[in-house]
């Protein structure tokens, strides 16, 4: 593809044709409209706009500083967006709170592994079913007494999740006694737990060994078939390559491509911005 970054072949956020939307016609289940990020008089997101759909993968890349950890703060909740609005199988979400958010089917993953390391892999997974997004470890334990049945319908679907991401040998295992690619998986496990519509991930190959990279990228396509549609932050390129079906570039803030990974990879502009 050539010529400039609103070219055919790469169509800016707001069109919403071409591989941005499944042939059946749903409704998206993530829509992100004129988000604005600001941190003082700084503007880190100017009016960013997209749709992710069930089942898709959706990859934010860009230069550093270009508003993208930004903006999936704004998505996630941990940063309040100054405009525009943020819409979740069509409910307005643009002002909940982060826990709320995860109530409604969106979970996320930080930078930094946050799992409880004072507890085993098993225990982190049974915390998380038992909604511990947005409440306290020690709340969660103190209602989880009261609930057995709950208890028992958690444990069976962690193990569920355990032995699907081949983790049952180490399910008695702490967080200090894994690699990092096993920690990030916690992570992700963790947010299956919640039966996410959508999960936002960002950097997930960071820590993750280089030879574990291509089962890492099928256990994401396995979550994505599920029906769940992910958004992820990355900048290994042959990692976004193999796995988004969307692929949105930002520069300053603002989107400058949105389109398949050829054709975004491609673009005059995207090359000047990001690749050069």
């Amino acid at each position: 593809m050539t010529g400039s970054p609103t070219s055919e072949a790469a169509p800016r956020a707001g069109d919403h044709g071409g591989a941005r939307g499944p042939a059946n016609g749903d409704a998206p289940v993530l829509q992100v409209r004129d988000v604005v990020v600001r941190y003082g008089g700084v503007v880190a997101v100017s009016r960013v706009s997209f749709d992710l759909f069930r089942g898709k993968i959706l990859g934010l890349i860009g230069p550093n500083g270009a508003g993208k950890s930004s903006l999936l703060a704004a998505i996630g909740g941990q940063q309040r967006a100054k405009g525009g609005s943020i819409l979740l199988q069509g409910r307005d979400v643009t002002r909940s709170a982060p826990y709320t958010r995860a109530q409604h089917g969106l979970v996320r993953t930080f930078q930094t592994t946050s799992e409880f390391e004072g507890m085993t892999v098993f225990e982190n997974l049974l915390v998380a079913g038992r909604g511990a997004v947005g409440a306290s470890l020690w709340r969660v334990v103190a209602r989880s007494r009261t609930n057995r049945a709950e208890e028992r319908r958690a444990a069976a679907k962690a193990w569920g999740v355990l032995e699907r991401f081949e983790m049952a040998d180490l399910a008695d295992a702490y967080g200090h006694e894994l690699s990092g690619g096993q920690r990030r998986l916690v992570e992700i496990m963790r947010c299956l737990m919640r039966d996410p519509a959508v999960l936002l991930l960002d950097e997930p190959m960071v820590g993750v060994a280089p030879h574990l990279v291509a089962k890492f990228i099928n256990d994401l396509r396995a979550v994505a078939a599920e029906g769940i549609g992910l958004v992820i932050v990355e900048h290994a390129l042959e990692v976004i390559e193999q796995l988004c079906d969307v692929v949105v570039v930002m520069a300053l803030g603002e989107v400058i491509a949105e389109g398949t990974y050829a054709a975004v990879v491609g673009d005059e502009g995207v090359r000047r911005a990001y690749l050069a």
